[in-house]
């Protein structure tokens, strides 16, 4: 009886074993355990992990699992593109069916690397590349050397495919897959232009690019590829620009209608200009440095290029479309980016607003009509300081008021005045420039400054009316010495130096009752003007006469000046 009860403990135990052994080997082989129960799988006994085993010398290289077959299949990939090939190259099959499974095949790639985003981030870099390296070569090698595409359905494929990518990639991270498709379709396309010399079509696949890009980022998705056909495009227009617009074409390049050239270059123009409209005014982001910088060339270039496509003549248009953007950025600098935060935008805006109406002007009016449009701009820039504060539009008054005098005859005036021949009556545009500086000023040191710095502003003004009056005073002083002495050139000398003195005297004096530093700061900068005088003039022309005269008035202004000046920091 205890023999048989043994012989039953023994056949229990084994029959465990075995069924324990079923359990192991149903897991490896990845079969369900649906008969084994909760219980059983509880007294299962865990296995403590085994320490790691020691080695000597280098430590052995230990692959991932998933790369080895990744890469397999990617040189799959590869080998049936080079079937394709000898398949075209066989004329077996006519090549254009060929061509176009092969670009089929390259996008299937593509698709293929996006869906396998949730496998594996390796699996999706190497399918996008793989897809690039099908399709690039193949398309370069189909225009080039089969010719079996023409360049512009080329470049039509080379759009659809960057398309194609960042539309399967809508709802995922763009950033890996949009730098492979955009790159590779952009060396593919200024390859087409090095071999093809078709300018046209391959411009307008580099525009059509960044312009998908753009679209792309203004959506919300944050693209580092964007610089990329960015900097493409811009090559492309200077390219065409330089090439097509030139007296004789070089030889193998078809030459293009102005329209056409204007279109591709204004074209520049409306994808970053549209851009940074959205990202900047509609959505009130940020506007970054290499936003900047591709703004102003693609304005510089699309301007440029209209202008000479159409040899100057599309010129007023251009003008009034760089007046309604300096009219735009002038709404977004005073209205829309107001608040502390938007510092940037509201900086870069006044800018670009200053500069658009610079370029504006000239390009819509002529000479003698931009320049009391700058007067007048100058004049109410400061008119809007005065009620806004705004730092940028004092800016803007003393810009444009430069701008106006350096295009009017009061700069030769000035220097005929004080250093050659004596003119005569002014000309209405420098009698318009003074005014238009003494409103500009009037207007300024009316309004109370919070910082004393901010006098600076009206620095420009200041020192527009004050020497002009002082070479009317010359002129004048001139014309009444003449009727009755004959005035040499030392006579000349000594009356500029006392009129610059006067002038120095009257600015210290004016600035210590009005407490305005600006006109401290022009008095000491017409001393200065004195001192190189007295080098360049007084010492060359002078005689012994009216060098102590000079000297005396010059003396008088160094002992006087600092005690004037010294009751406005007091």
């Amino acid at each position: 009886m205890p023999q048989t009860l043994d012989l039953g403990a023994a056949f229990e135990q084994l029959t465990e074993k075995l069924r324990e052994l079923e359990q192991r080997v149903a897991a490896l082989e990845g079969q369900s355990q649906k008969s084994a129960s909760p219980a059983e799988l509880i007294s299962t006994p865990l296995q403590r992990p085994r320490p790691p085993a020691t080695w000597r010398g280098f430590p052995p290289v230990e692959a991932p699992s998933g790369f080895a077959p990744v890469v397999g299949k990617a040189v799959l990939g590869i080998a049936g593109a080079y079937l394709l090939r000898a398949i075209a190259e066989s004329s077996a099959i006519p090549k254009p069916p060929v061509v176009f499974v092969a670009i089929l095949y390259a996008c299937f790639w593509m698709v293929w690397a996006v869906r396998a985003q949730a496998v594996s981030r390796v699996a999706r870099v190497t399918y996008a590349l793989t897809s690039a390296l099908i399709l690039c070569p193949m398309l370069w090698e189909s225009t080039v050397r089969f010719q079996v595409l023409s360049a512009p359905l080329a470049s039509v494929v080379l759009v659809t495919f960057v398309v194609l990518t960042l539309a399967l990639g809508w709802n995922r991270d763009l950033q890996l897959d949009s730098w492979i498709a955009t790159l590779s379709a952009v060396i593919t396309a200024i390859a087409l232009i090095v071999a093809t010399r078709e300018l046209i079509p391959v411009t307008a696949a580099l525009l059509a690019i960044a312009l998908a890009t753009e679209i792309a980022g203004s959506f919300g998705h944050r693209l580092t590829v964007r610089a990329i056909p960015a900097m493409a495009a811009d090559f492309a227009i200077w390219l065409l620009i330089y090439i097509l617009t030139a007296e004789s074409l070089p030889e193998g390049y078809h030459p293009a209608a102005p329209a056409k050239i204007s279109f591709l270059c204004l074209g520049l123009l409306a994808i970053y200009g549209g851009s940074i409209g959205v990202r900047a005014f509609a959505l009130r982001q940020r506007i970054t440095v290499p936003e900047i910088v591709q703004g102003v060339a693609a304005f510089a270039l699309a301007s440029f290029g209209t202008l000479r496509a159409s040899q100057n003549s599309a010129a007023p248009e251009l003008g009034i479309l760089s007046l309604l953007f300096a009219a735009l950025c002038y709404w977004g600098a005073l209205s829309r980016f107001s608040e502390e935060s938007q510092v940037r935008n509201r900086r870069v805006t006044a800018t670009w607003a200053a500069a658009l109406v610079l370029v504006g002007s000239f390009l819509l009016f002529p000479t003698d009509v931009a320049l009391p449009f700058l007067c007048l701009a100058a004049c109410a820039t400061a008119f809007l300081y005065a009620r806004t504060s705004k730092l940028s539009l004092g800016l803007h008054a003393s810009f444009y008021l430069t701008a106006a005098a350096a295009v009017s005859p009061l700069p030769i005036y000035l220097e005929n005045a004080f250093a050659g021949t004596v003119p005569n009556t002014p000309d209405w545009r420098i009698v318009l420039v003074a005014l238009s500086a003494l409103v500009c000023y009037l207007i300024g040191a009316r309004h109370v400054e919070i910082s004393s710095r901010r006098r600076l502003l009206w620095m420009v003004p200041a020192l527009l009316v004050s020497f002009t009056v002082a070479a009317f005073v010359v002129v004048a002083a001139v014309k009444s010495a003449n009727s009755h002495i004959e005035l040499g050139a030392s006579r000349l000398s000594v009356v500029r130096t006392a009129v610059n003195c006067v002038l120095a005297l009257g600015l210290g004096l004016l600035g210590s009752h009005t407490r305005r530093a600006e006109l401290r700061w022009l008095a000491y900068a017409a001393v200065g003007f004195g001192t190189l005088k007295l080098l360049f003039e007084d010492l060359r022309f002078g005689n012994a006469a009216s060098l102590v005269v000079s000297l005396l008035f010059y003396g008088l202004v160094l002992i006087l000046l600092p005690r004037l000046t010294r009751r406005t920091t007091e």
